[in-house]
């Protein structure tokens, strides 16, 4: 009877031992297997990360060069076009050649700061070489030398260096709220504030247009890039649109964590 016993215990013993190592096992492959997944979508993401930001380099370089060859034409264009009448105009045995060729170096003197400046906007690295700050400065001193619409920049806080990845996206999505409401709002003001804290960059660009559908816009590609984008930078993103004009929320998260859109 005592061997039977001893015989039950070793059984048993042997089973609950081998049941263990097959839930260790398991785990153990379960772990493997979430790991390998955790893996493969931050992988994907990093991923879906380039490729957004390779677009936005592309996108960017493309906005720069059609805003050149409309200054080219409507200001560096004008100018030289009144160098070279006054050029035409002028005699060689005028009296007071002095004061006319005083003036057309002066115009001159201006088509080339127009080309200095314009060079700023050229540069396809023009958001490497500047930061977030400054290339916004460049886009709304282009609006207001063209006069196209009312502009206001208002920064607050202390300036805080933030990813250059980060950065391109971010004026990526800030330069297509321009580009709209250029083209669709009929605003007559466009105002963009940064207010930078130790935790979060907050930035807030809005028009006093006639607004648009929010429920149609999401259908269309441009609201979905611009959330698409919020969401691989882990930006917090809101819209408010009805007929006194159009706003975009971004919260930037300086000390990255876990956030959401509130899109």
């Amino acid at each position: 009877m005592e061997l039977n016993e001893i015989q039950i215990v070793i059984i048993s013993s042997a089973i609950v031992l081998l049941t263990v190592l097959a839930m260790a096992i398991t785990l153990f492959y379960l772990f493997q297997k979430k790991k390998l997944s955790f893996y493969m979508r931050e992988k994907e993401q990093e991923k879906q990360f380039e490729k957004t930001l390779t677009k936005s380099q592309i996108e960017i370089r493309e906005s720069a060069l059609k805003n050149i060859a409309w200054e080219l034409h409507d200001n560096v264009g004008q100018l030289l076009s009144l160098a070279r009448l006054e050029l035409n105009i002028l005699q060689p045995k005028s009296v007071n050649n002095a004061d006319k060729i005083m003036e057309i170096s002066n115009i001159i003197g201006d088509s080339l700061q127009e080309i200095r400046a314009l060079s700023k906007t050229l540069n396809a690295e023009v958001i490497n070489n500047l930061g977030i700050t400054d290339a916004i400065q460049v886009e709304i001193d282009r609006f207001n030398k063209l006069k196209f619409i009312k502009t206001e920049f208002i920064i607050s806080g202390k300036t805080v260096e933030i990813p250059q990845k980060d950065e391109i996206i971010l004026f990526r999505m800030i330069q297509e709220f321009f580009s709209n409401t250029i083209k669709h709002s009929k605003a007559t003001l466009l105002t963009v504030t940064l207010d930078y804290s130790p935790n979060n960059l907050r930035i807030l660009v809005k028009d006093n247009g006639q607004g648009f559908n929010i429920i149609e816009a999401k259908k269309g590609s441009g609201l979905i890039n611009i959330k698409s984008r919020a969401a691989l930078i882990k930006t917090k993103l809101k819209f408010n649109s009805d007929k006194n004009g159009t706003e975009m929320k971004l919260i930037y998260p300086i000390k990255k964590s876990n956030v959401t859109s509130m899109y």
